[in-house]
């Protein structure tokens, strides 16, 4: 059982890394889609909904260090259409994405409501 939750860990890894390689990036932005993604790549097993809560370590450590880069409107604008971005067919549960802060015990000032208005964020 364990190399089959290994595998859908690597799977969600190399969806991930899929998705950096062909998001597009605003370089004007203080932060990119890219830059975002590979923060919170530890995060995917458990967004994906292959692993059972909590999120990992890694993937805490991912929040927390996205939460500090989210310092400006412009990047908490720019995460938050990131989010927006990711196509539903790549499988990320949004009730997993909205656990995360509560788990890792991080403030965010990004919504994850993948139905949110990105530019009325302060």
């Amino acid at each position: 059982m364990g190399s089959t939750t290994s595998n859908r860990q690597l799977a969600a890894k190399v969806l991930f890394f899929l998705i950096i390689m062909f998001m597009s990036s605003n370089p004007a932005n203080s932060i990119t889609c890219q830059d975002a993604l590979k923060v919170i790549l530890p995060c995917g097993p458990f967004a994906l909904g292959t692993v059972p809560p909590p999120p990992s370590a890694a993937c805490c450590s991912g929040a927390h260090t996205l939460a500090s880069m989210a310092d400006s409107t412009e990047a908490r604008r720019t995460l938050c259409q990131c989010y927006k971005d990711i196509p539903p067919s790549v499988g990320i549960k949004p009730e997993r994405v909205q656990q995360i802060p509560q788990y890792c015990k991080v403030d965010v000032t990004i919504p994850t409501d993948p139905h949110v208005d990105c530019s009325s964020i302060p």
